[in-house]
């Protein structure tokens, strides 16, 4: 099949004096876009580069006038913008009526909606730690929570804006921190009480009756030194901060109620093709919701999807080929 490729990346941008360090760290890497076209290729389909925004229109068209067809889109871009961004690329394919993998503009722009996303898996029954919304300094407040509390942007991905500043013990931590985080970061602040228990990023592939978890991998601090934070310097430092354990050294029991919350979220949440849905336990050892991500990074080197296949036994092409296969698998034939 012939696939374009829709991305935005880290080499296409620049840093502002004013931009916090983590502003693009969503966009992907050279290396990232090499490694899917090298994997596409390999499992017998045609890729093209199309990017994103007017250079990704611009290809498509370019694609029509040489009498180019594009069977699908493999699409990982971010967008710009607000916390609808990451819908910019799959509302116009659908548009234009091109098939992409992974979902759709709603559950993608729910997903960046981290207070929203907390409310619906509450109404569905699943377990998330009590949380409020701030969107001004006047509304950093742990009204109705006990602290420790755990502080984050409400409509950002990959880390960005959790450090370990994220863990605030009073109200002033809490004021100064949130404080800062409304002045870099485009939109609220999640306000939750944090979860002190053992944490998991769960991986899923496919859809309907064909759907099914690549793993469940604990993220084990290798230095447990007090509350920890998988924030994004441990993550910068992987290699030297944590292990990746999978199957992760607990309990049948416990291993089953985490597969149940990442699939029940999959599944309230209509996601398509894949998903990595991050778990942390209570201080009672019951596994809550903390947000899912229907976008997850496929660096074949540390994103935390790929080491989690890879430690469940799969290559990086067998991990792209069963997104691309869950895809070609629902889209029109044409």
């Amino acid at each position: 099949m012939i696939i374009g490729l829709t991305y935005n990346l880290r080499s296409d941008v620049t840093l502002t004096p004013d931009d916090p360090t983590d502003r693009y760290e969503e966009f992907d890497s050279d290396q990232t876009i090499d490694a899917l076209e090298s994997a596409l290729r390999s499992l017998g389909h045609t890729p093209y580069r199309l990017g994103w925004g007017r250079p990704m229109l611009t290809h498509i068209e370019s694609l029509a006038r040489e009498g180019v067809h594009l069977d699908g889109v493999f699409n990982m871009a971010e967008g710009i913008g607000g916390r609808g961004r990451e819908s910019q690329v799959p509302a116009v394919l659908e548009m234009l009526g091109i098939p992409f993998t992974g979902s759709d503009p709603l559950t993608l722009g729910l997903s960046l909606d981290k207070g929203l996303a907390k409310m619906l898996a509450r109404s569905h029954g699943i377990a998330t730690a009590p949380f409020r919304v701030a969107s001004t300094v006047d509304e950093l407040s742990s009204e109705g929570l006990a602290f420790p509390l755990f502080v984050k942007p409400a409509a950002e991905g990959s880390s960005m804006g959790i450090t370990s500043a994220s863990l605030c013990t009073d109200e002033k931590e809490l004021r100064v921190y949130g404080s800062s985080l409304l002045s870099n970061y485009d939109g609220p602040v999640l306000i939750e009480e944090y979860l002190s228990g053992a944490e998991f990023t769960v991986g899923i592939v496919g859809n309907g009756d064909q759907t099914r978890i690549v793993g469940a991998m604990q993220i084990v601090p290798r230095k447990p030194d007090g509350d920890f934070i998988y924030s994004l310097e441990v993550k910068r430092d992987y290699l030297n901060q944590v292990d990746y354990l999978l199957p992760p050294p607990v309990d049948a029991r416990l291993r089953s109620e985490v597969d149940d919350v990442a699939m029940s979220i999959y599944r309230v949440f209509q996601c398509r093709d894949v998903a990595r849905i991050d778990i942390r336990c209570d201080r009672d050892g019951r596994p809550n919701f903390v947000e899912f991500n229907p976008l997850p990074g496929i660096n074949p080197s540390y994103s935390d999807l790929v080491i989690l296949a890879r430690l469940a036994g799969w290559t990086y092409e067998q991990l792209i080929g069963a997104i691309v296969d869950s895809a070609i698998a629902r889209w029109p034939r044409r």
